[in-house]
C-alpha cells in the first residue's frame, strides 16, 4: 500500500564450461568441466564486494544469485560440460551491455588465472531493465496525495523486485507500482491478501484515475 517509483531490473544468463570427457578410472585423461566451473562461481562470489558498492537510495543493492547448476553425464565420467545460471538484479541507470560487460571482465581473470578453463557467456535468456520516475512526475504526486487523503504513506518508496511497469518506463510512459498485500508472501508456501487492504486498494485505484484525470485532460 505505498506508490513505488522504482524498482529493480532482472537479467538471467547462463555460464558455459567446457572440458574433455574421460573414463573415470584415468581422469588425468580428461578436463574436469565442473571442477573448471568452481573456479567461475568463486570468481562470482568474490566479485559480489564489487556489487555491495553499488547501491540505490529507494531499491538498495545490486545482487547476482547462481540458482541452477548442471553438468556431467553419469558418475564414472570425467565430465566435459558444466552451465550455472545467474540472477542478476539491475538498479536505474544499469544496463544489460554494462552487466554482462563485467561479467566478462570477472571471466577474464579466471581465463588468466587458468589458461586451461575454457569458459563462455551464453546470450541471455530475460531481459528487463530497472525504472525509477521521478518524485515530480504527475502519476506520483497524484499517487502520493491520494494516499495522504487516504490516511496511508505518501512518501514514494523502491522495491527490489521486478515489475511490467518497466516495460512502459522504456517506452517513455511514467507509471508507479502500487497494490495491496506483501511481496514478502510471494512465492510461499502460505500467500494471502488483506481483505481489508484490497477494499483500500480499490478505493485509492477510484480516487486516483479521478485526482489523474482532472489533473492531466484540464485544458
Amino acid at each position: 500500500m505505498r506508490v513505488i517509483g522504482a524498482n529493480k531490473g532482472v537479467l538471467r544468463w547462463r555460464i558455459a564450461t567446457r572440458g574433455v570427457s574421460a573414463h573415470s578410472s584415468k581422469p588425468h585423461l580428461g578436463v574436469n568441466a565442473i571442477v573448471a566451473m568452481a573456479t567461475v562461481i568463486q570468481a562470482l562470489v568474490e566479485d559480489e564486494q564489487r556489487l555491495a558498492g553499488l547501491t540505490h537510495p529507494l531499491v538498495g543493492q545490486a545482487t547476482c544469485s547462481i540458482g541452477i547448476i548442471e553438468g556431467g553425464a553419469q558418475v564414472n565420467f570425467v565430465p566435459e560440460h558444466c552451465r550455472i545460471t545467474l540472477d542478476r538484479r539491475m538498479l536505474p541507470g544499469e544496463t544489460a551491455a554494462g552487466v554482462l560487460a563485467a561479467c566478462e571482465a570477472v571471466l577474464d581473470r579466471v581465463r588468466a588465472v587458468h589458461p586451461a578453463v575454457e569458459v563462455m557467456i551464453e546470450p541471455p535468456y530475460l531481459t528487463d531493465e530497472a525504472m525509477e520516475t521521478p518524485a515530480d512526475a504527475g502519476v506520483v504526486v497524484v499517487a502520493s496525495r491520494v494516499l495522504a487523503s487516504l490516511g496511508l504513506d505518501p512518501e514514494p518508496a523502491g522495491v527490489p523486485f521486478g515489475c511490467d511497469v518497466t516495460k512502459l518506463s522504456r517506452a517513455g510512459i511514467p507509471g508507479v507500482i502500487f497494490g495491496p498485500g506483501s511481496i514478502d508472501r510471494a512465492h510461499g508456501a502460505v500467500e494471502y491478501v488483506e481483505i481489508d487492504q484490497v477494499e483500500k486498494a480499490l478505493d485509492f485505484y477510484r480516487r486516483f484515475l479521478l485526482e489523474f484525470g482532472k489533473d492531466t485532460l484540464q485544458p
